[in-house]
Formats: structure tokens, C-alpha cells, sequence
């Protein structure tokens, strides 16, 4: 059964007052975060203040501190604006929903996880009749194109065009554009389009524990992976590795209550490293290369502690994460070398290749930190085999955005995983989209 308030409202509505429609666009973003709809500023929206105006959310701003203020006046026709702060850089795709569909007066636009998993298909999702009551004849995908630029605007419009029963639509690889007669329409959309999509989501991943474990490495066009060029070394007579770089068996004291290696979660100041594993905390020096000498470590602990200093010494980082959320794990379980973004969002803040190192099927053991460290080359996370993932940050924020984004693109990868149709982000495209992210957007938020 679908939770919501109301059927799909009809007809035509009355604009907002420009005061409201400011104060509703930032109420609007603050419930999408609760409801987990969209993170950050991963998404916008927008309100229609007349037949030749609408005000949206500016670029690069989060949520949390916007004001009245913030929220920019844009022109349908043109996309002009008013003030000094840039209108959200998919302000051309709200023009032509306000221009094509009279009857709207809200907009949102997210990266909602289950909707956009389901749009790496590419198809319209067909709904049944109480669906319908909600979101229309069905929900139409529009073909892919960059985010914020003028090729998704033109697939936007053109499935807009042939869509006219509609009040939502996925965008392929990307996200989903949710259209209301006013907030709380346009917010009930959104919220059942997820329930929708997560529900023939789960049916489409039925078989995901049958498939078969992926050896090869899942390429797109001429990305080519890092190689690992680490093998499992378990000689602790090898002197000449040092013990960051010894792969070592791991004991069930080394494991965490859920039963994966505890790779623990540290950040630096300077030159000390506060590193946590389970509820203990420890603080040692980065240069220090052997921790376990001055009696405050065990084993285990002492060989996390080198792997944290050996990716702080190559990374200009701030946190590390050890995530062991259910997509990234399962992925982690299926992927033996490494994946292609499937959500755009993915390339931008986790990079372009995504990969995975150690061995899967082995037993429970700690990777070395020269493989780890070669894994993140480039990215902001990489998955250990069967153990889920160690993912980076300049800051505590940037380190779960990081995450959360992982987790999606997991979510979108089983899927692909059980759909060989799926589409991944082309790889030039994925290429611009981190480079974009890290030159530019990245330092605006």
C-alpha cells in the first residue's frame, strides 16, 4: 500500500507570493534532508512566483544555511536573474517545466537513491492503478545527458513533451524531477516515487545472491585500473616488508561485532592521528613507525595504525572511514577487481573507477597498506574484498557524503550486476564530472 496524503491534484494553481515561494524552497529542502531524499546540496529546487518567474535554490550553497536571501529570481523565458548569487546550474530544466506545464507551481529535483538506481535501465516505469492516482500515467526516463548541461536540458524537455499525463521522471544515470501543483504536492511525489521505486527495485535484485562473482574487471571504454601488484604474504619471517605492508591473517579479536576486520575510523590535526576502533580511542604521531613500542597497541591495532599513516602521508585527507554499509559490503562481495560509476553522482565524489582490492572468499585478513593506498589513487574511497570499504575526506562531512554516495552507486551496481542492460556513466563524461567536482564544486560547499 502507498503512503500518502492525497491523490494527484489537477487543474490549474495559483503562483506564490515571492516571500512565500522563498521561505517554501527552504522549507522544502530542509524536509527532502530529514526524509533523506537529498544530502548536501546534491539536488534543487524551486517555486513559480508568476507566469514569467520562478525562484530556485543557488548553486553550491547547502541547505542547512540558506536564507530568504540566497534564493534567486529567475526568468522563464531566458533563464536572466536577478541578485548575485548563481541560480542552481539546472535552472533551465525548472524554465521549461514552468513554460510546458502551466498547472505546476513547485519543482524539486533530487539524487533520491532507489528512483535513480532504477534509471540506469533507461525505461519508463509502469505503474499500476493506485500508482497512477499519485504520479500519473507512468513514470517516463529521460535519455542521459551531463548533469547541468544543455544536453540533459533537451532530454528533459523532450520527454516532457511526450509525457503530458506525468508529474514525474527519472533522468537516466543521474536523478528524478518531481512536478506539483505546490509544495506539498510536489514533496508527496518525490516521497512515492521512492517508495515505488524502491519496492520494483527489490524485485528486480531478487536473484542478486545467485550471481556469480565478477573476475574480470567491469570496464567503460579505456578506463583502465590501477593494478594492485600486491600478493598475500602471511611469511612473518620476510623482514624486508615493513608491517604496513605485510598482508597478515586476521584473529576473531581483530574482527568488529559484525564480523568484518576493523579498519577503524581516524582523523588527523597535525601531525597526531586519533584513531578509534570499536568504543577505544588512540592518539599517536604520524611519523611514528612503530606505535606498538611505546606499549600502547596490541597487534591488530598496531597494523591499522601504520595503514592510517600510510594513507595520511599520501593523501592530503583529514578522516578516514572504515564503512561497512549492506550495498557497499554486497558489492565488495561480487566485484573481484573494481566498477564503473552508474549514477554521475558517483564519478564526481568517489571517482571515475571504483576499486577493489585483496581476495574474495579468503579468509578474514588484513590488506597491506601499499594496496590500499594504490586503491585510492585518485578516488575518495576503495573497496576491500568482502570487508566493504575505506572511504576519505578532508573533513568529517566530506568523508560521509562520501559514503553515502558509495552506498547509491552500490545500490545502482547490484543492480546492474543482475541486468547486464543497464548503462553505466559514459567514461568521458564520468572523467569531466570528477574533474568538475573536484576543480570547482567541491570548494564551493
Amino acid at each position: 500500500m502507498i503512503q500518502g496524503s492525497s491523490a494527484r491534484k489537477g487543474g490549474y494553481g495559483m503562483a506564490y507570493d515571492i516571500t512565500e515561494a522563498k521561505r517554501l524552497v527552504i522549507e522544502a529542502g530542509h524536509r527532502l534532508q530529514a526524509e533523506g531524499l537529498i544530502v548536501r546540496t546534491w539536488g534543487n529546487i524551486s517555486a513559480r512566483i508568476s507566469d514569467t518567474q520562478f525562484v530556485v535554490t543557488p548553486s553550491g550553497k547547502a541547505y542547512e544555511g540558506l536564507t530568504e536571501d540566497d534564493i534567486v529570481v529567475v526568468n522563464i523565458k531566458d533563464c536572466s536573474y536577478e541578485g548575485f548569487n548563481n541560480p542552481s546550474s539546472e535552472c533551465g530544466i525548472h524554465a521549461d517545466v514552468y513554460a510546458m506545464r502551466p498547472e505546476v507551481n513547485f519543482v524539486i529535483h533530487t539524487h533520491q537513491i532507489y528512483a535513480t538506481a532504477i534509471s540506469i535501465l533507461g525505461q519508463d516505469v509502469e505503474l499500476t492503478d493506485e500508482e497512477k492516482t499519485f504520479l500519473g500515467d507512468r513514470i517516463p526516463c529521460a535519455a542521459y545527458g551531463m548533469s547541468s548541461s544543455e544536453k540533459l536540458r533537451k532530454q528533459v524537455k523532450k520527454t516532457l513533451k511526450k509525457s503530458a499525463g506525468c508529474s514525474s521522471m527519472l533522468l537516466r544515470n543521474h536523478g528524478v524531477l518531481c512536478m506539483g501543483s505546490d509544495l506539498e504536492n510536489a514533496f508527496e511525489i518525490s516521497s512515492i516515487m521512492e517508495q515505488v521505486c524502491k519496492y520494483k527495485y527489490n524485485k528486480l535484485i531478487s536473484g542478486f545472491d545467485k550471481v556469480k562473482v565478477i573476475e574480470e574487471e567491469m570496464l567503460n571504454e579505456e578506463v583502465k585500473p590501477a593494478d594492485d601488484g600486491v600478493e598475500l604474504i602471511v611469511d612473518e619471517s620476510a623482514a624486508r616488508i615493513s608491517d604496513a605492508d605485510r598482508v597478515e591473517w586476521a584473529g576473531d579479536e581483530d574482527l568488529n561485532p559484525a564480523g568484518f576486520v576493523d579498519y577503524g575510523i581516524s582523523h588527523i590535526e597535525g601531525e597526531n592521528i586519533t584513531l578509534t576502533l570499536g568504543e577505544k580511542e588512540y592518539t599517536y604521531n604520524r611519523g611514528d613507525k612503530k606505535p606498538l613500542g611505546r606499549g600502547l597497541f596490541k597487534r591488530n591495532i598496531n597494523k591499522v595504525a601504520l595503514i592510517h599513516s600510510k594513507i595520511y602521508e599520501d593523501r592530503n585527507v583529514s578522516c578516514i572511514y572504515h564503512v561497512t554499509l549492506p550495498n557497499i559490503v554486497d558489492v565488495s562481495r561480487k566485484t573481484a577487481k573494481g566498477f564503473v560509476p552508474y549514477v554521475d553522482d558517483q564519478a564526481q565524489i568517489v571517482g571515475e573507477y571504483v576499486r577493489v582490492i585483496g581476495k574474495i572468499g579468503k579468509k578474514a585478513h588484513f590488506e597491506s597498506a601499499s594496496a590500499i593506498v594504490k586503491g585510492l589513487k585518485g578516488n575518495g574511497a576503495v573497496l576491500i574484498a568482502g570487508q566493504g570499504a575505506i572511504c576519505v575526506g578532508s573533513n568529517e562531512s566530506d568523508v560521509e557524503a562520501t559514503a553515502y554516495v558509495l552506498e547509491k552507486g552500490c545500490v545502482a551496481m547490484k543492480l546492474a550486476l543482475c541486468h547486464p542492460e543497464a548503462e553505466s556513466v559514459p567514461k568521458r563524461i564520468a572523467a569531466k564530472e570528477r574533474q568538475f567536482y573536484v576543480d570547482t564544486y567541491s570548494k564551493l560547499i
